[in-house]
């Protein structure tokens, strides 16, 4: 076997001038020579494949990230290229380029790199939109260009960095929405109470990610809309590239919740260790028992309750007595969450009813009904309807598999029954958020649209435009340079435009030439999207 050596001091972290899908290598030597300046922009083109509720889609995409895109940028280029020795970098760098093309090939960009290091910032120009905005298809929501003539290669050469950081975000920020609009939808027809509204869909996908990086950013997108997750980083990445202050502001929370591991180990001891054995589920009331009355005996807390016999525990009359002993915290909360997990049935199934005679009373029963016969609640009078709100003692927390549509039928279904919507709670796991997204999801691209070529001593513009025949219609990009403006209610795209109109419009500077401009605030951003749910 080689050997091979790694530093356990520090975490590796790719140079980010290889940052790049590698056909890019050669991309300097396919630019019309004398080309100065190429402008390209980033446009959600088609919602097609969005995942999206389409009876109440608006055909919009939520903007989020591009902040945190450009800060984590030049914090790469400046961390593992300009901090760093010109000697260093561009021996790895040279070395990677002849082992990857071969030897004949990749000398002008390695030459191009080793200039860039001269000239020690990126000189690049990005214009956003507002984040936080809703914006329209086909509508660009950033261009950039090169800001010095030497570096035209440059601007495509970050698309792939671009493209992979910002369509996630938006993804994440855009199905966030459509949860809580379902949510709200719902929770104004059963008049829910207004604190629901912020922990109605709580975010359990951090471990089905690709990885934390991934599962941050999507965490970050779903609370644009919540304040409910488990992936605690994402706190720490609002803070870090939004300036958000969990000290003064809630950007998230969560509540004391077992997982199998804590709550088998329970049960195992209470059963092998401790006798408790005089019938099935003996070993476990006892554990909850316990947690009532000494572990958690005030405050929420989540009980996974599928570890043996998950309708024989819900059913159980003797666990009321411990469940309603406990007190509010001091922060006026007490509730006892049973959170159903693995199942054959359907989330539905099991908080609804299972309409299947074969199956036994309490299956059929669903939970939300056993609760009430158990522990009791109240009723309220909306719009001339009756609708049932359980015990505040209890409440139901279902995070499998709980898509869009499964998430809309359960209300739906709900309220059709007579039971508030803000009985229960939803986890949305990686399933809901990963499930058919992709950059594809709302057509996202970077594209060339414009260039400056001196030619025959005189700078002329070169715009340029993919329109293929043998494509959608969507694959057809704007033309020349760009503006956006608002009119109507949407966001228009105007192209071929002259330098004087470009530099009118809503898309303003973010980064130009390593410096950051017209950054904003969690709270301003938080703000801005629940306004406009």
């Amino acid at each position: 076997m080689n050997e091979f050596t790694f530093d356990l001091q520090k975490v590796f972290t790719p140079p980010q001038n290889t940052k790049v899908d590698g056909y890019k290598l050669g991309h300097i030597d396919q630019y019309i020579a004398g080309t100065k300046f190429v402008n390209s922009n980033l446009t959600p083109r088609d919602d097609r494949l969005a995942r999206a509720m389409r009876e109440h889609f608006d055909s919009k995409i939520d903007y989020f990230g591009i902040q945190m895109l450009v800060i984590k940028l030049i914090s790469a280029w400046n961390e593992s290229f300009f901090n760093l020795p010109k000697e260093k970098v561009m021996k790895a760098f040279r070395r990677r380029v002849k082992n990857y093309l071969g030897n004949p090939y990749g000398e002008k960009q390695i030459e191009a790199m080793s200039k860039l290091h001269d000239l020690g910032y990126l000189p690049l120009h990005i214009k956003t939109l507002p984040e936080g905005s809703r914006v329209d298809m086909k509508v660009p929501v950033f261009t950039v260009v090169n800001t010095h003539e030497d570096f035209q290669w440059l601007t495509n050469y970050c698309e792939t960095y671009l493209s992979t950081n910002i369509w996630h975000t938006c993804n994440a920020a855009s199905l966030s929405r459509q949860y809580a609009s379902t949510s709200k939808r719902w929770g104004a027809v059963t008049e829910a109470p207004e604190m629901w509204y912020g922990i109605a869909n709580h975010c359990f996908a951090g471990r089905g990610h690709r990885g934390d990086e991934d599962g941050m950013q999507s965490s970050m997108g779903h609370l644009c809309y919540s304040v409910g997750t488990d992936t605690l980083w994402s706190i720490d990445g609002i803070e870090y590239y939004y300036g958000g202050d969990s000290d003064k502001e809630l950007i998230a929370i969560s509540v004391n919740a077992f997982e199998h591991a804590t709550a088998t180990q329970r049960i195992a001891y209470y059963r092998n260790i401790c006798g408790y054995v005089a019938y099935p589920l003996n070993a476990e009331h006892m554990s909850i028992r316990d947690i009532c009355l000494n572990l958690y005996p005030k405050g929420i807390v989540s009980y996974v309750a599928d570890s043996e016999d998950y309708y024989g525990l819900i059913s159980s009359t003797e666990l009321r007595k411990y469940i309603m002993a406990r007190t509010e915290d001091e922060m006026g909360l007490c509730k006892f969450v049973f959170r159903p997990d693995s199942s054959p049935k359907t989330p539905y199934e099991v908080i609804m009813g299972d309409s299947d005679p074969t199956v036994s009373k309490e299956e059929q029963l669903g939970t939300l009904q056993i609760l009430w016969n158990i522990y009791g609640g109240t009723t309220k009078i909306v719009n001339g309807k009756e609708y049932k709100v359980l015990n505040d003692k209890v409440g139901i927390i279902y995070g499998e598999a709980i898509t869009l549509e499964l998430q809309y039928k359960i209300y739906s279904a709900m309220e059709a029954a007579g039971w508030c919507v803000s009985n229960v709670l939803f986890g949305t796991g990686s399933w809901g958020y990963l499930q058919d997204s992709s950059r594809d999801s709302f057509g996202i691209a970077i594209k060339g649209t414009d260039s400056t070529v001196l030619l025959e001593g005189v700078l002329t513009q070169v715009s340029m435009q993919k329109n293929p025949k043998t494509a959608s219609s969507f694959k057809k990009s704007a033309k020349g340079l760009l503006r956006v403006e608002f009119e109507d209610g949407k966001f228009v795209l105007y192209d071929e435009q002259t330098p004087e109109q470009e530099k009118q419009g809503l898309l303003q500077t973010i980064l130009l030439d390593g410096g950051l401009h017209n950054l904003v605030q969690w709270s301003e951003l938080k703000d801005k999207f629940m306004c406009s749910l």
